[in-house]
This record gives structure tokens, sequence and C-alpha cells, in this order.
């Protein structure tokens, strides 16, 4: 059960796992690309409006610290 919307910052590397460390001020709609901290594999984000309303909708639910 998924506990609601999902943080910009709990995105994880589909290669390793690990958090990816994206900060939702960064994200833009469209493409987002970059490489994992850890196993320095590329990857990209393809986001549309729905997407960052969700993560919007996630920062006022659960505020970063």
């Amino acid at each position: 059960m998924l506990r609601g919307p999902m943080k910009a910052s709990e995105l994880t590397c589909l290669y390793c796992g690990s958090g990816l460390e994206l900060k939702f001020e960064h994200l833009v709609i469209g493409e987002n690309s970059g490489v994992c901290p850890m196993c320095a594999e590329p990857y990209c984000i393809k986001l549309n409006q729905d997407d960052m309303a969700g993560f919007i909708d996630a920062e006022e639910i659960r505020p970063s610290h």
C-alpha cells in the first residue's frame, strides 16, 4: 500500500536501487537526466504536468525538514 504521493527525493536508480538525491525545485516538465550518485549509470526521467502536480502534493503533505 502506498502512503500517498511520492516526493522527488524518493526516486531511485533502476540499476542499483540507491536514491537519486533529486530536489523538486530542480525538476522540469519534460526530460530530466543525470547520473546515479552511487553507480554512475545515466538516468532520464520524463515528467508531465500530472507528475509535477503529484510532487507538489507530496511536498505539501510531507514537507522536507
